[in-house]
């Protein structure tokens, strides 16, 4: 089956990339823990969740997007899950881009002085509690 650009357009206008299911819940538990931030500040790569004094910046990262939905959804490898269907080579070299790009945002802040945490939606479904805590440890122990 194939559909044409402007149907796909149109679909993928429709996926969030805000304001997530993930996010939000990250961001009551880390509301909940005392912790302050700025949502979606604009600033090399946008993070979702911006702790502007400690310098810490953090990515909620959807599996299928940012290229780890291979894994969570138990293929071999990253080609086997994102190279089916007829545009293969085409999903494989955009969430191969993403990828890229996550890496050179999180080189680019670095080199700012940011510390940078990246987390799985499928991570903060299983243990939110978990994923809190690490955020909040880097962020309360960060010089202010």
């Amino acid at each position: 089956m194939t559909r044409s650009p402007e149907v796909t357009s149109r679909i993928m206008s429709h996926v969030r990339n805000r304001g997530t299911k993930p996010e939000l819940a990250l961001r009551a538990e880390l509301h909940r823990r005392g912790l302050r931030y700025r949502v979606h500040r604009r600033m090399l790569g946008n993070p979702d969740l911006t702790f502007v004094t400690p310098r810490v910046a953090v990515f909620v990262d959807g599996d299928y997007w940012h290229g780890n939905a291979w894994r969570t959804r138990g293929y071999p490898d990253f080609d086997s899950y994102y190279g089916r269907g007829e545009n293969g080579a085409f999903w494989i070299g955009k969430i191969r881009r993403n990828i890229e790009r996550d890496n050179e945002v999180t080189e680019g802040l670095r080199a700012d002085g940011w510390c940078v945490i990246r987390v799985w939606e499928t991570d903060l479904a299983a243990d939110l509690a978990a994923i809190a805590d690490r955020i909040e440890t880097v962020v309360r122990g960060r010089p202010a």
